[in-house]
Order: structure tokens, then C-alpha cells, then sequence
């Protein structure tokens, strides 16, 4: 896996500990991965995320209005306010790869740079090693038997 530095390869190793589903599933592979990125880890608290290390960001989405009165309040888990739009679209690929969420691919695709970029491609390549993929594979094997 490539990671950004050895910050980024930290805080992965630290999500897959606290969501043990990350060693079997692709889908959370793929989320905690980007969730591991420095600018991104650093604007949640990893202990208090339950089902996934974007709970915070989901209780953004469900009300962005008064998310920072909650924010001030200590009623979050997490701040979006460090992060500048090409970090939001990565958290938007995240959830996508994850949930299935609609995602701007053209839009993230001009707002990040190429570190981001590999970040990206490499979260999509974690995503695609599902179960499918691996059946698929099996299956073009047995035909060439």
C-alpha cells in the first residue's frame, strides 16, 4: 500500500485495530485508508467513532446548518472546518466507496493535486478487491483450465 508518509501508514494501522472489519472487507479498507490521511485523522476523535471513522462527518451531512453550534457545544466527534475542499472530496470518494453515496468524480478530479490523486487510486484499488472482483477472477481461471 502506498501512503503519503508514515503519519498517514500510523493512523491506518490505529483505524484497522478499532474497526476489525477492516482486515476482511474492502469496503472498510478503503474508508479507513482515506480516514488515515493526517489532514483528515486529525479532525475527529477516533475513540469516540463507533461505526465507522466518518460518524462525524455523517452528522455533518444530517444537519450542515447547525453542525458548528454542535461543534462548539462538544456535541461532535469531529471538526470539517480544517479541511479545504479537495480533502472534502476525498472524504466524499470515501463515503462513496463505502455507502454507495453519489460522488462528483470530475469535481474531485480538478480540486486535487497528484498526492491526493494517488491517495484516491489507491482506495479504489483496496475498494475493488471485493469478494465480486475475486469470484470473477476465479471464474475467468477455471475457463482457461
Amino acid at each position: 500500500m502506498n501512503f503519503v508518509d508514515t503519519e498517514h501508514q500510523t493512523n491506518f494501522e490505529k483505524l484497522v485495530q478499532k474497526f476489525n472489519l477492516a482486515k476482511s472487507s474492502p469496503d472498510y479498507k478503503s474508508v479507513c485508508y482515506i480516514a488515515a490521511h493526517p489532514e483528515i485523522f486529525k479532525c475527529y476523535k477516533l475513540e469516540l467513532q463507533q461505526e465507522s471513522p466518518f460518524d462525524w462527518y455523517y452528522k455533518y451531512l444530517d444537519d450542515p446548518e447547525t453542525f458548528q453550534k454542535r461543534c462548539d457545544q462538544g456535541k461532535t466527534t469531529g471538526s470539517i472546518y480544517s479541511l479545504n475542499e479537495s480533502m472534502v472530496a476525498l472524504i466524499e470518494l470515501a463515503l462513496s466507496l463505502w455507502t454507495w453515496r453519489g460522488f462528483d468524480l470530475s469535481h474531485a478530479i480538478d480540486v486535487w493535486d497528484e498526492e491526493l490523486y494517488e491517495v484516491a487510486v489507491q482506495a479504489i484499488q483496496l475498494r475493488r478487491k471485493s469478494s465480486k472482483v475475486q469470484y470473477l477472477d476465479q471464474q475467468e481461471q477455471l475457463k482457461l483450465i
